[in-house]
């Protein structure tokens, strides 16, 4: 019997991007930024938003960057620099 959450590798992927706003959002929320799911989605969009720090904004960009990076590179192994690249791009 099949597990009943099995997913293909293209199923994840594609759960991931429909979701990628969401993840964002919910990385920025635990990192303290104060930001809400609307202004997540208009800077993940590339438009400007009235009232949120620029820094708030430039760490939104950074963990889209990361989601980017990790999406791009689906086929490297997952050993520590690739790790510490992750970590890269957040903490630019």
């Amino acid at each position: 019997m099949e597990a009943k959450y099995h997913m293909t590798r293209e199923e994840n992927i594609f759960v991931a991007k429909r979701n990628i706003v969401d993840y964002i959002w919910k990385s920025a929320r635990l990192e303290g930024l104060a930001v809400t799911y609307p202004d997540t989605e208009a800077i993940y969009n590339g438009m400007s938003v009235q009232g949120v720090k620029v820094s708030d904004i430039v760490a939104v960009n950074n963990l889209k960057h990361a989601w980017q990076f990790v999406l791009d590179t689906l086929d490297y192994p997952t050993d520590y620099p690739f790790v510490c690249r992750i970590n890269q791009c957040v903490g630019r």
